[in-house]
Parts: structure tokens; sequence; C-alpha cells
């Protein structure tokens, strides 16, 4: 069933977020902002509209009386919980429009700490992975700090750039696989030390792209862990955006206080909620509560 959704929200930046969340549960709708895109043109399409509004923009008497309930986007205390949103626009009659069938799982590891510590932390992770038909690893790293063996090869570099041709559909990732000695099917390492950077963040997002869909598809159960190093923060959003869980690996308690990490944290929890990111430390490997007040903003999508 097709519908629209009408974002009431004048900051770019928090309607490209609300945008990019909301589609990924509801796949159908027609997601506009009145404020910037053409109006009416999807009603043609539509089966009914759903509004959300920031009363700091506009009032809600200024939409149309024929229109559902209108939802206002922020709560009390100005944050937006996109998890409060979505289950008022769900309409109680037709609970399909979010139901997403998802197999496997989309893992991510971004490592600050010494290899042998993201190994460790990496083993006891895969004990809480699912038993899926398929586990994938993707090293996203110097040849140096990646786990290589002889078994597992150097075919990374292969596999980066096989995906960018449009003929390569994302089941064509095994075919780069072997297994290694942790039961993980990966490509291994790439070949040269420093292709992940030679060959562009893009072709990294690309890649990341068709893991996520091979681990969201309903054909195979497959489980993708994707270890990722040395990107630019401002990159990482976009690497991210498509997983379920990013794991944050700290060494020592003390670094949360370092503003350098605040500052990360903040903009990924921005980005894509606090609720698929886990901070760990190396020294006890123990999930912190890591978002107080002073890394929340008044208007901070969740």
């Amino acid at each position: 069933m097709a519908f629209t959704i009408r974002i009431y929200e004048k900051n770019g930046y928090i309607y490209s977020l609300l945008r990019r969340r909301l589609s990924c549960f509801f796949p159908d709708a027609y997601i506009v902002n009145p404020f910037f895109d053409e109006q009416d043109y999807e009603d043609r399409f539509s089966d009914f509209t759903r509004v959300l509004y920031d009363p700091a923009d506009i009032n809600e008497e200024a939409f149309s009386a024929n229109l559902s309930t209108s939802i206002r986007l922020t709560d009390d205390g100005g944050v937006i919980d996109c998890a409060r949103i979505i289950s008022m626009i769900k309409p109680k009659e037709d609970t399909q429009l979010i139901t997403r069938k998802i197999s496997g799982s989309f893992t991510a590891v971004i490592p600050f700490v010494c290899s042998d510590e993201r190994e460790r932390f990496i083993r006891e992770l895969t004990t809480r992975l699912p038993d899926a038909d398929f586990n994938i690893r993707l090293d996203f790293t110097s040849k140096l700090r990646s786990s290589w063996h002889s078994r597992s090869g150097c075919n990374m570099t292969s596999l980066l750039e096989a995906c960018r041709s449009r003929r390569f559909v994302p089941g064509d990732i095994l075919k780069y696989c072997n297994m290694d000695d942790s039961g993980f099917l990966t490509p291994g390492s790439t070949a040269n030390y420093d292709d992940i950077n030679d060959l562009g963040v893009s072709r990294s997002v690309t890649l990341m792209h068709h893991a996520a869909q091979l681990s969201h598809s309903d054909g195979r159960y497959v489980c993708v862990l994707a270890v990722l190093e040395g990107f630019r923060s401002k990159d990482l959003p976009d690497l991210l955006s498509e997983c379920d869980k990013a794991y944050i690996l700290l060494p020592a308690k003390n670094a949360i206080e370092d503003l350098g990490s605040k500052d990360l944290l903040s903009m990924l929890t921005k980005s894509l909620g606090s609720e698929r990111i886990e901070v760990y430390y190396a020294e006890d490997h123990t999930p912190q509560g890591i978002f107080d007040n002073s890394l929340s903003q008044r208007r901070l999508v969740v």
C-alpha cells in the first residue's frame, strides 16, 4: 500500500536523517518535505497521508482538516524519537507496512585498540551471532592490520574492484571468500598494504551496501561482520548507514573523557541513533552507557 509521509522540517540535515530512517521501515511511502519538495504530485498514487511537523517551524492548525492526525516530531525534551514516530505512523489495520523480512544481521566493529584486543573482542562477539548459513567477515583495514591467514587469502582488493560493476550482485561476495581459522567466510586481506585507501571510500561504501543487502535478504540466512579502520570520521555515517549494530572499541574507560571520542560518538548518535551503537572497553569488554545529556543536542534524531 502506497502512502505519503509529509515532514514539515526546515532543517535540511534533520530532514535527510529522518527520510533515511523512515524509508527503511516504509519502503513504499512517498516521503516529502513541503518546504523543499513540490507538493501534491504524490497524492495521485497515495492511499492516505501522514503528517510530521516541528512546532518550531509550523503550527498544527496550518494543516488541512482532511489530513490524518498530525504527529509532532519532537517530544517535550526536544528529541526526535524515531521509534515513537514509526509506531504512530503505522496503520493499526495494516501491520505489514513496517514488516521487513531480515534473515541475518549486519554488524560493524570500529576498533581504536591493538589488533590482539580487537580479535579477542570479535571472538567473544562471535559467540552471540545467530546460527546462520554463512558468517562472513570483511576487513576494511590495511593489510598490516588485517587478520590475514594463508587459508583466507588476499581477495579483498579483487572484491572491492569487482563490486563497482553493474553486474555485481550481493551474492557474488561469497565467490571471493574462503574459510578462516575462526569459522568466518572471508576474502582475507587486501593484496597491497594501502588498497583500502587507494581505491577510495566510495568503493568501501558500495561494498558495505552489497553486504547489507546480502545479510538482509530473504533468500539465505547470512550474518556479515565488517571491521572498519583508518576511515575519516565524516565518512563513517555513510559506511555504517545500513548496519544493524556498530561496536566502538576504546582502549580504556578514561578514553570517554577525551574530546575526540565524545565528538565521534555524538556524531554517530545523531546519524545512526543510540540504539544501534555500543561502546566497549578493551580492558574489560563491558558495555557502557555512553550517552549522557552533555552529548545530546536539542534536536537529536534517535
